[in-house]
């Protein structure tokens, strides 16, 4: 089973396409003159910047929870967990928290991005697959 957040993409996806648009019509608009006062490193700023924030928004889109035969696989960003089968104690979704969160034996819990709350019935229905498999992995 492989969950991917569906809003969260969506609006990465369309935040990035606009502000990549942005920068372009901005740098094509701007006159010789304006354009022209710009330093090199006022233009790397701006480029990194621009960067930061699709890096940011591109590690949103691609959070995932996925399972096979050794456990249950966590990819927030750009950061990822693996939790075998035996240290998944159960899944849990509400109580303010706006995503999923996978709790281990040992007591810690794992935020799982991926499943978000804005997503609705695909989110409650991922959450209750992930319990219903933890169970059958026992």
């Amino acid at each position: 089973m492989t969950v991917r957040p569906v809003g969260a993409r969506v609006v990465a996806y369309v935040a990035g396409g606009c502000l990549i648009a942005m920068f372009a019509v901005i740098a094509v608009a701007l006159s010789p003159e304006v354009r022209s006062g710009f330093t090199p490193s006022q233009v790397g700023t701006l480029v990194l910047m621009l960067a930061v924030v699709l890096a940011v928004l591109w590690g949103i889109a691609r959070s995932t929870v996925r399972t096979d035969e050794s456990g249950i696989h966590v990819r927030n960003g750009y950061r990822s967990h693996h939790v075998p089968w035996a240290d998944a104690r159960t899944v849990s979704f509400g109580g303010g928290t706006p995503w999923g969160v996978l709790e281990t034996v040992d007591g810690a819990s794992i935020a799982m991005i991926a499943i978000q709350g804005s997503d609705g019935q695909y989110a409650r229905t991922a959450v209750q697959l992930l319990r219903t498999e933890i169970v059958a992995r026992h």
